[in-house]
């Protein structure tokens, strides 16, 4: 069986501007730049029953029934989230650094990011 992994067209638009922006100034100094991430998710089946009892409204008969029901699927963050981040600093001079830190969960069975979880962190220190 082939799987196949899809990003949404933004999500790419977005790091590859990103790992432009950063890489242009790295001609003239050296750049720490980091792309990590972590990928969880699987198959999913569940099979259920469900039991109970109709009553007949004219007749007041009560019959039972049982309701089998089964569903699969592809999920994203089964045991923990799924995320990729881009994480760097750059050396600015007088022993100063600019670093950044840009974090997003997807969900690798839709490749959709999750605007509202993640991390943006952008600052200057020694």
């Amino acid at each position: 069986m082939v799987s196949t992994l899809s990003i949404s067209k933004n999500a790419l638009r977005l790091a590859g501007r990103m790992l432009i922006l950063l890489f242009l100034p790295a001609i003239a100094h050296a750049t720490d730049l980091q792309l990590y991430g972590t990928l969880d998710g699987g198959y999913r089946y569940h099979a259920g029953k469900t039991q109970g009892h109709f009553t007949h409204p004219d007749t007041g008969q009560s019959t039972p029934f049982s309701i089998r029901s089964q569903s699969s699927s592809i999920g994203s963050s089964l045991k923990n989230d799924s995320k990729i981040g881009l994480r760097g600093s750059h050396e600015i001079g007088g022993g100063n650094r600019i670093f950044f830190e840009l974090e997003e969960e997807v969900d690798i069975a839709t490749g959709h990011r999750n605007r509202d979880r993640g991390v943006r962190v952008i600052g200057i220190g020694g």
